[in-house]
């Protein structure tokens, strides 16, 4: 099932870099200069980007999962 072991990895990623995005603005409260604030945002901003493709890789794999059913029951 290669389409169920592409689900299971963009999974694992997506959960990674949400708690990787959650600790990174909980920092944000600790942060003591403008540069560190600015650095962290900046992380965030890029693990939400990420989040975003493989939220769209996601939808892809789940549509040819989606196709493939329906190809089976004609």
């Amino acid at each position: 099932m290669p389409d169920k072991n592409k689900l299971d990895e963009i999974s694992v990623q997506l959960n990674e870099n949400i708690l990787a995005v959650k600790g990174t603005l909980e920092l944000l409260d600790a942060s003591v200069t403008e540069d560190d604030l600015r650095k962290l945002l900046l992380k965030s901003v890029e693990r939400m980007d990420l989040i975003q493709r493989l939220t769209n890789d996601m939808l892809v794999t789940l549509k040819n999962c989606v196709d493939k059913i329906n190809e089976l029951k004609k």
